[in-house]
């Protein structure tokens, strides 16, 4: 669906512009700019939509405004290929999406991609194009970002995608992603949450994994649905799992649960076998 050009492959998507100037940008990390020596080349980001719910994919397109030619998903690659850099990034997140890679004698030029975002506000989005320490490209918008579903994006009535673990990408720029698995098993709907983050390489022992699984998931919980209604005490965790949530599940501990008007959540651990992947994940269902 999304689509990356290279010295071999091109791409194409038509979306209306929302984007707004860039003056809030203050100064660039530590690159040294001569913007009032050089002109700025009109390359623009554009988006599908400006207001989505958490975990819908916003799309995101660069467009010239200047260029009325056909093939523009073509064009624009080619006509600023000569970038030393190109970056999109979030403000407030700590990595960045770079735009234009370069590798031996060509280069790959992504003019188009999804993101999700995982909480609600909005987001300023920055887009900087620098060749010879000179910004030559400045834009930037805002995308407001809602979460009215009841459990992430899961509506307990109209639950889509079952059986299906879908992963949502935030394109680098947390250094982890979020994946979930909607069920209905023995006529009991459930959610599931897991995470893994962009530097785990499988083949190889990760000892802080657990550990990170765990700080990732319970922080994201909290900072959706606010402070968990039962943690600490390991008796009173597996009484209210008991009494607030249908599914039989294979878990060898619980952590906190959390209660929504909407949703029963807790988080689960379980000692990992060998076709494991995950120590730890969030299950949720709809309240009784």
């Amino acid at each position: 669906m999304l689509k990356y050009l290279s010295v071999f492959a091109f791409s194409t998507l038509l979306v209306f512009s929302c984007s707004d100037k860039y003056e809030q940008l203050g100064q660039d990390d530590d690159k040294e700019t001569k913007e009032e020596t050089v002109s700025q080349r009109p390359l623009h980001l554009v988006a599908n939509t400006k207001n989505a719910g958490i975990y819908d994919m916003v799309i995101f397109t660069l467009k010239d405004s200047t260029y009325k030619g056909p093939n523009e998903s073509i064009a624009v690659p080619l006509m600023y290929n000569d970038l030393d850099s190109l970056i999109w990034e979030i403000d407030g997140n700590y990595q960045k999406f770079s735009l234009l890679r370069r590798f031996g004698g060509g280069f790959s030029f992504t003019s188009e991609w999804g993101h999700h975002f995982y909480l609600p506000g909005t987001y300023k989005i920055f887009l900087s194009g620098y060749k010879d320490n000179n910004r030559l490209v400045r834009d930037s918008m805002n995308v407001n970002i809602a979460a009215s579903a009841d459990f992430l994006n899961v509506s307990w009535d109209q639950v889509k995608n079952l059986g299906q673990n879908t992963g949502y990408t935030s394109n680098g720029t947390l250094g982890y992603e979020f994946q979930v698995l909607n069920r209905n098993s023995d006529h009991v709907l459930s959610s599931t949450l897991t995470v893994t983050f962009d530097s785990t390489d499988f083949r190889k022992p990760n000892p802080d994994l657990a550990d990170n699984e765990r700080a990732a998931l319970s922080a994201y919980i909290t900072q959706l649905y606010g402070k968990a209604a039962f943690e600490g005490d390991e008796a009173v965790l597996n009484q209210q799992f008991k009494q607030l949530f249908k599914s039989s599940i294979p878990k060898d501990k619980v952590l906190k649960i959390w209660k929504t008007k909407k949703s029963n959540i807790a988080l689960l651990y379980r000692k990992r076998e060998e076709s494991d992947v995950f120590h730890y994940w969030v299950h949720a269902e709809p309240v009784s």
